[in-house]
């Protein structure tokens, strides 16, 4: 796993525990925040591609940390 990976996993589960574990709801609170995000995750989040930021999103779900 690459940093911005690794960035974008520390956050989406930030944003996932905020969100009651619903994985839904967390991608769409991303989705409508990105221009909020903490810089950081925000150029994190922009540098990885699409499978990559799948792979992050199918880590949480499959060992939910």
């Amino acid at each position: 796993m690459t940093d911005d990976q690794k960035t974008f996993r520390n956050y989406l589960l930030t944003v996932f525990e905020d969100q009651c574990q619903d994985i839904i709801r967390s991608l769409v609170w991303i989705s409508n925040h990105v221009h909020k995000l903490p810089h950081n995750v925000h150029v994190a989040y922009h540098r990885l591609s699409s499978l990559e930021r799948n792979a992050v999103i199918r880590e949480v779900l499959v060992n939910g940390d």
